[in-house]
């Protein structure tokens, strides 16, 4: 959003999240090692915040590209974007050659889209950042390949001065504050997208089956209140999994624990919690009780994508890490075809900027080039929305207003809008609410900021208790969130493998850090 018409709501600040969020993950995971993250349609999700008017959202349609009004005078580049996307496209090629038209015209340029399936993107970054390979643009986010990791990597370059000559109309179109998410070491790292920057934790539950069982979803305030309605589907619905889940559905989230760092909201001593909380041991409890009943689809410990467990139809029930504003649509989209409703179970809180961001590669021949394609992406209307649903006429046709019909069939389906840039820019697809981005700056704004906003854990000093922690996680976590395993066996094997990796150290440094960060802020 313009930063002259942003008034009271202008953007604000962390997924993260783990994405799950989550996803979720926030999305989803929303880099804490305590949740699970989501590739989600709302996964995403979460990242940018807004303090700013519903009414400033930006009219991009108008915005001229950040090039020199004469790109002939710039020589021509080539340049490179990875980023994930849940499937393939066959159409990719086509709406590449889109693109180009435009960054040809704008800023003598050319881009060569490169997206990874999700559930592979991170390894194959991590393979690609440690060789050195040349790349330009690099999708990165707080849940998945993750921001402020690879920035202590040295994978992306510093973008201050760049954001100063070739990305002035970029940094202008967002508050200071968003931009404070993507910065590091006193210096940013990336582009931020804008979006939902906020993650409600929620339940999404196919139309069908609260019709047919007539469902008050008012009644549902938290997860155990669904067990009535899945054990109904259980019993009435052969071949509909009950309850999907990736990896299970704990996130602090739900438990008044503060996302930012791993504190009650209650507590005024600041005291950071264990990696295992009581409330970890009910919700994998939960799990492990709906697993065995045959509510939670079997294979939630090794899916690789959240996306996996709703794409199919054949899921009454499912976790959302993010519940952003209008994701219905995306997700009956994802769902074939099936209505969908979205049930919060709280209120929404803040995961800023991080969630979802691009950076330029420390590998870039052409930064310069690629800061002027970034702040294109992100202020042309026209550039943005061929990247997030193709061409016009041929995967999608507009109908009134802002609104567009999209042809899932036709070869072109990202259903990732959140990937590119800034969503203010979008069409909005047919079932999306029509004030869907108001919704969204209004939800940032009231969504409840972390106390410890703008503290930053350096794990430098515990760089291998972290590994062997995580180590641990990989083996564990998943098959103990998921229900898949049962916590009364496993859960105390996991603790004491947590404990031998070094997790107490590693909160010890954290709880130093923060005390140190509340002093110098004034906040102890």
């Amino acid at each position: 959003m313009y930063k002259k018409n942003i008034g009271k709501y202008g953007f604000r600040t962390t997924l993260l999240a783990s994405l799950s969020l989550g996803l979720a993950l926030t999305a989803a995971g929303c880099g804490n090692s305590n949740n699970n993250s989501n590739a989600s349609p709302s996964a995403a999700s979460p990242s940018a915040s807004a303090s700013g008017s519903a009414s400033a959202a930006p009219s991009a349609s108008a915005s001229a590209s950040a090039a020199p009004s004469a790109s002939s005078e710039l020589p021509p580049v080539e340049l490179t974007w990875y980023y994930p996307q849940n499937a393939a496209n066959a159409d990719l090629q086509l709406v590449n050659d889109a693109v180009n038209k435009i960054t040809k015209e704008k800023i003598n340029a050319t881009v060569k889209l490169s997206p990874i399936d999700f559930g592979t993107y991170e390894q194959k970054m991590n393979t690609m950042t440690a060789a050195g390979e040349k790349m330009d643009i690099i999708w990165t986010s707080s849940w998945a390949f993750k921001f402020d990791q690879n920035q202590l990597k040295g994978a992306f370059l510093p973008l201050d001065d760049l954001l100063k000559t070739s990305g002035q109309k970029l940094y202008d179109s967002l508050d200071k504050k968003f931009w404070d998410d993507a910065t590091l070491q006193g210096k940013i790292y990336a582009v931020p997208n804008f979006q939902f920057s906020a993650q409600r934790a929620s339940v999404v539950i196919q139309k069908r089956f609260i019709d047919k069982y007539n469902l008050d979803t008012s009644t549902i305030k938290k997860m155990e209140d669904l067990e009535p309605f899945l054990k109904q589907i259980k019993e009435g619905e052969p071949g509909i999994t009950p309850f999907g889940t990736q990896k299970g559905f704990y996130t602090a989230l739900l438990y008044g624990i503060d996302t930012k760092v791993p504190v009650y909201y209650t507590d005024s001593t600041n005291t950071v919690l264990p990696d295992v909380t009581d409330e970890m041991r009910a919700n994998y409890a939960l799990a492990h009780s709906w697993y065995t009943k045959g509510y939670i689809n079997q294979d939630a410990a090794t899916l690789k994508s959240a996306a996996e467990v709703y794409n199919k139809g054949t899921t009454a029930v499912w976790f959302d890490w993010t519940g952003k504003p209008g994701s219905e649509v995306e997700y009956k989209a994802a769902d074939g075809g099936n209505d969908v409703v979205l049930v919060p179970l709280g209120e929404p809180v803040f995961t800023g900027a991080a969630s979802t961001l691009n950076a330029i590669s420390r590998t870039s021949e052409n930064p310069e080039r690629a800061m002027m394609f970034l702040e294109l992406v992100n202020t042309d209307k026209e550039l943005y929305n061929t990247l997030v649903y193709g061409i016009e006429g041929k995967h999608y046709t507009k109908t009134t207003g802002d609104f567009i019909k999209i042809d899932q069939s036709a070869g072109y389906f990202t259903n990732t809008d959140w990937i590119f840039g800034n969503i203010s820019n979008e069409y909005l697809p047919e079932g999306s609410p029509a004030d869907k981005i108001e919704q969204t700056i209004k939800m940032n704004n009231e969504a409840r900021v972390s106390k410890y906003n703008g503290f930053v854990f350096n794990g430098e000093a515990v760089k291998t208790e972290m590994a062997n922690v995580n180590a641990v996680n990989g083996e564990y976590a998943a098959s103990l969130g998921s229900g898949t395993l049962d916590p009364a066996k496993y859960l105390p094997i996991y603790e004491e493998k947590l404990k031998k990796a070094g997790a107490e150290k590693i909160r010890a440094e954290k709880q130093k850090q923060l005390n140190e960060w509340l002093a110098a802020n004034g906040k102890s």
